[in-house]
């Protein structure tokens, strides 16, 4: 034990299913133990952080133009009045 350069153990609990899943990557990698298989997944895989930030912001932009778009079309269907009607064509060519 004394000419381990891994003296450092870890131990995890996995459900039936994650061992399944963890046995067949570990398999499809073609490493033999537990230990390889980890240490091939922790140093020599890159992990990435990705801000979804810009996407959020995107998303409520495009939240906020559709239900301006909707508040269009429910007002310009729901008009009767027959001077209104120009108003309704003009805004249906813009929109549309």
């Amino acid at each position: 034990m004394d000419n381990r350069t891994r003296k450092n153990q870890l131990k995890i609990y996995l459900t039936d299913e994650e061992k399944e899943i963890f046995e067949k990557k570990m398999k499809h990698a073609n490493c033999k133990t537990m230990s390889h298989f980890l240490r091939k997944c922790v140093l020599e895989k890159e992990i990435y952080v990705v801000d979804l930030e810009p996407f959020r912001n995107l998303q409520w932009l495009l939240s906020n133009a559709t239900n301006n778009i909707n508040q269009i079309v429910k007002a310009t269907n729901t008009w009767t009045d027959p001077q209104k009607l120009d108003l309704k064509t003009n805004l249906r060519r813009s929109v549309f």
